[in-house]
């Protein structure tokens, strides 16, 4: 008789350091609500309703703040920056990062159209026919970077946390929730406003956690990853556990904000609440799951700094777009004052 030979093999592994760093967060956050409210715009100026004009010009404001702030995140957060060229000088159509790097000049000329569209209508109060159509290209590129930005994630099945297609629907509707807060807080002095755009935010945070629901109920790769994740990382528990309770409070005050009209704070920490929500999202999706080992047992340690690659660039990126807010909105408002007074 042959004698049976048993081999065990032994895959030795080590710690691995974050590729994405929280610049990458701050990107996928200003970039997932520009491009939802430039939907929103297009929405409304295909709807063709005169009372949609304020909340349109609104929408497109944060989109070209936010649409500013979030290419300089991004390059922040890339590796030798200096070879960005390489994207355009040699095209691979199978990669999600190569579409991106031609979907969001795209985007950022179109809305920027856009915006300068509405401030002629604004200021001259001339409208273009063209408008229209520059509406529908911002939203078809919008759309593309929705879809890129999702699926540059999710299409790793080394993470099978990540590897699911819930991960850029999931993405979408966190960030379109955010949109009628924040536009609710630019129109925060018109209160007739207030309750369409409070609907909209119910409708979306209960699509958000329906597919939230689905997707870690499912027996995907994904659900199934998650649901052990949060069964053996105490940790992960209580981060599922701050989303929902995000979720609750913002779903509450958009339902308070419903039955009656609500004074300046109120809009203000609903927005703020919203945009929590929508940030630490993110956070657990990009930065909390690269603490998972891929083929180990081990745990990719992470210290967060406080310099440039940490606390600073988060506080440096928000305070880019409030002094963009305001730059533009000053600007914008001082210009249409000379072309009244000659």
């Amino acid at each position: 008789m042959s004698e049976q030979v048993s081999y065990i093999a032994e895959i030795m592994a080590q710690p691995q350091e974050f590729f994405w760093l929280p610049w990458a967060v701050q990107y996928f956050f200003f970039i997932g609500i520009a491009a939802c409210a430039t939907l929103y715009a297009c929405y409304l100026h295909w709807q063709g309703k005169s009372e949609n004009s304020r909340l349109e010009m609104i929408a497109v404001f944060i989109t070209i703040t936010m649409g500013i702030t979030a290419p300089l995140a991004l390059t922040a957060d890339l590796h030798q920056t200096a070879r960005v060229w390489h994207f355009y000088a040699y095209p691979t159509l199978w990669s999600w990062m190569w579409w991106g790097s031609v979907l969001l000049p795209l985007f950022t000329t179109f809305t920027g159209l856009y915006f300068i569209a509405l401030l002629v209508k604004f200021i001259w109060k001339k409208e273009f026919k063209a408008t229209r159509w520059v509406a529908l290209l911002s939203a078809l590129s919008a759309i593309g970077l929705l879809l890129y930005t999702g699926r540059e994630a999710s299409v790793l099945i080394a993470r099978p946390i990540w590897f699911s297609w819930w991960i850029p629907v999931l993405m979408f509707l966190s960030a379109m929730q955010a949109v009628p807060a924040l536009i609710g807080l630019g129109a925060r002095r018109e209160p007739q406003y207030q309750q369409r755009l409070a609907r909209m935010q119910v409708i979306t945070l209960l699509l958000l956690a329906v597919c939230f629901a689905l997707w870690l109920s499912g027996d995907t790769i994904s659900g199934i990853a998650v649901r052990h994740q949060v069964d053996v990382a105490s940790p992960g528990w209580w981060m599922l556990m701050g989303i929902c309770a995000l979720w609750l409070v913002s779903l509450v005050m958009s339902i308070g904000n419903l039955k009656s009209t609500r004074p300046m704070v109120y809009i203000t920490i609903t927005a703020l609440v919203a945009m929590g929500l929508t940030w630490s999202l993110r956070w657990v999706f990009l930065m909390e799951v690269q603490a998972v080992p891929k083929y180990s047992i081990l745990v990719n340690p992470y210290h967060f700094p406080m310099g440039t690659d940490g606390l600073l660039a988060l506080f440096g990126t928000f305070g880019l777009w409030i002094a963009l807010t305001i730059i533009i909105r000053e600007g914008v408002r001082w210009f249409a004052r000379r072309v009244q007074h000659g």
